[in-house]
């Protein structure tokens, strides 16, 4: 696929970075010459210097001849621009970046009058991604699938925990837990495990389940924790607004910490339900007036990865069972989990690049089939869910007469409303909205999984 991408900031340069793994034809078209020549230098694409909106700049680019062209830039109206002009001049598909608190509730009006096939918001995706650990503060990542029906939840195994030392296959009869652990992080190790693969503390796993089921099997795994009713925030940021309206609705009482007064305002203009400080969110005397260790949860997104860190291990050492940071960086994300094991750490320009691949794949899928798709233990494995249509080849076999390639596997079904966690004697009907786990391998399809 002939892919043009305008912006080589983080979000731009994370794509480029997924996208060429998977042997597209990449043109980068950057404003400022010393990132161009980045990009250039460190990955095999074409760059081009300009305004990513001028029309002889697409021309130059081909962008007359590509199949998708995504604007990530800075500048919301510049990428609703590029998107414009491309799609004018025979850009098959156009993505926009889009972050404007304003624009936020009209995205889908907007797609619409402004012919862009997709409008992405990150700020609004890792809201929604903290959102999801606050429900379920065990753990560190929720990714879901089958309309909200099926979750994907990651943690990590504590000392002691009943999931220390048992074999996959005792796990139901042992525990009474209708779960799937379906990939396993040890150390530097990405595994697709077996029924034979024992678990181990310190193991980082990702299990499925119904989402109705998930408060029964924290509490199976003794890893049930208290509901959250208050969150604190430091860092105003737009992802901070989209959280606390979400946590707001759900009846949580949320405050914020901003540093800046005029943005501190802005938020108490727009949060009617939510108090709002105006003051440094990593200072200890602040945080001490506002009795830090009474909150459930305390999730830091300021600008700076360091200051997010530092205050997650203050607000942990405090007692605050739930935290939760926004990290850029991929080296200090890794260095959070390391620290700090129960804190859920996201990653904006993750949270993009996982809806513009699941998009890309999707528009590459003739058969219509991907509808989700995550990357999931650090970009180690792929969480997809496929729909089963009527030519899929795996239709009206049971899994145990399914051959498998190598670190594959079928985590759930859904069937309807049912919630399947499946077994050999499972059979995959034609409707049936298919979880598949991959580490190694790139799956369009569901024909993709079979030996």
């Amino acid at each position: 696929m002939k892919i043009v991408i305008v912006g080589a900031g983080k979000v731009g340069t994370n794509l480029v970075k997924l996208l060429a793994d998977e042997d597209h034809s990449i043109t980068v078209i950057e404003l400022e010459r010393k990132l161009t020549e980045s990009i250039v230098e460190d990955y095999d694409v074409i760059g081009y210097c300009g305004n990513g909106a001028a029309f002889h700049v697409h021309e130059e680019a081909g962008v007359d001849r590509c199949d998708l062209f995504i604007a990530v830039t800075g500048s919301d109206e510049l990428n609703i621009m590029s998107c414009m002009v491309a799609s004018k001049i025979g850009a098959k598909k156009t993505v926009a970046r889009v972050r404007n608190t304003d624009y936020s509730e009209h995205l889908l009006f907007m797609q619409n009058k402004l012919g862009i096939d997709l409008l992405l918001n990150p700020e609004f995706e890792t809201a929604a991604d903290i959102a999801r650990t606050i429900e379920f503060p065990a753990a560190t990542k929720i990714e879901t699938f089958a309309k909200g029906r099926i979750d994907l939840a990651e943690i990590t195994v504590p000392e002691g925990s009943p999931l220390d030392g048992i074999m996959l296959r005792d796990i139901r009869k042992t525990l009474s837990a209708a779960m799937l652990i379906c990939a396993v992080q040890r150390e530097d190790e990405v595994i697709i495990p077996a029924g034979n693969f024992v678990l181990q503390a310190g193991d980082k796993i990702h299990f499925t389940a119904s989402r109705r089921e998930l408060p029964r099997i924290f509490k199976s795994i003794k890893m049930d924790k208290k509901k959250i009713r208050s969150v604190l925030i430091i860092g105003g940021s737009r992802t901070a607004y989209y959280l606390a309206k979400h946590l707001l609705k759900s009846g949580i009482k949320v405050k914020i910490i901003e540093s800046d007064r005029d943005r501190a305002a802005e938020l108490e203009a727009g949060l009617n339900d939510c108090s709002i400080i105006w003051g440094d969110g990593t200072d200890p005397d602040l945080l001490r007036e506002e009795r830090l260790e009474h909150f459930d949860a305390a999730v830091a997104l300021t600008q700076i990865d360091e200051e997010n860190i530092i205050f997650c291990m203050h607000a942990a050492k405090q007692g605050v069972k739930k935290t939760a940071c926004k990290v850029n960086r991929d080296p200090l994300a890794k260095m959070v989990e390391g620290l700090l094991p129960d804190c859920s750490v996201v990653c904006p320009k993750q949270s993009t690049a996982d809806v513009i691949l699941r998009y890309i794949r999707a528009v590459t899928d003739t058969s219509g089939s991907i509808i989700t798709l995550y990357k999931i233990l650090g970009g180690g494995a792929e969480a997809a869910e496929f729909l089963a249509t009527d030519d899929c080849p795996l239709i009206g076999k049971t899994l145990k007469e399914i051959s498998l390639k190598k670190n594959i596997l079928i985590a759930c079904v859904s069937r309807g409303r049912q919630v399947i966690i499946p077994d050999g004697n499972t059979e995959i009907l034609q409707g049936d909205s298919v979880i598949v786990i991959t580490a190694g391998h790139r799956v369009d399809s569901l024909g993709d999984i079979l030996e």
